[in-house]
């Protein structure tokens, strides 16, 4: 699905390590604890103002379900504060797009301590050392605080549209 010059690999920032999860996902029980540790991270509150078909199912296999439909769709990050998984990122390329999309989710407990700026501005400077590209982004409008995330790495709103409640954002890295 991602070419080899489009892989996002690992960085940090000065308080965050990023880490693609597929040496996570290939390790069995490195895979167990992620498995574990999903659930207390994709809370209701957090998933909120996410696309409604985004959370896991129930039951069982629910957890397992929602990785293989994450990794097939996109390339997806674990965020670390001192090895602690307190986000995931992600980067969707849709089909026959150049452009990429992306996500990204923290921990409740996380929010408004500056995470979610510090991880941004780090994917951007990141980003950077690599070919040109443009991101694009999706903002609930009740979520604003995301919004000024965006905002403060570079992104600009893009012309309003009517036909939803989400705000898009667009960022040229060159």
């Amino acid at each position: 699905m991602f070419g080899r010059t489009r892989l996002l690999t690992a960085f940090t920032t000065p308080r965050l390590t990023v880490r693609p999860w597929e040496p996570v996902l290939d390790d069995t029980a490195a895979r167990h604890l992620l498995e574990a540790r999903l659930p207390t991270l994709l809370t209701p509150a957090v998933l909120e103002h996410l696309p409604p078909d985004f959370g896991p199912e129930s039951g069982p296999c629910g957890i397992a379900h929602w990785i293989e439909a994450r990794r097939k769709k996109a390339q997806v990050s674990l965020v670390e504060r001192n090895s602690e998984l307190i986000g995931l990122l992600f980067l969707f390329s849709p089909e026959g797009e150049t452009t990429r999309h992306l996500g990204y989710l923290l921990c409740e407990d996380d929010w408004g301590q500056g995470y979610a700026s510090e991880l941004v501005q780090g994917l951007v400077a990141h980003l950077q050392n690599g070919p040109p590209q443009i991101l694009h982004a999706g903002v609930s409008v009740d979520n604003p605080a995301s919004a000024c995330v965006l905002l403060k790495a570079g992104f600009s709103e893009d012309r309003p549209n009517t036909q939803d409640d989400i705000r898009r954002f667009t960022l040229a890295i060159d």
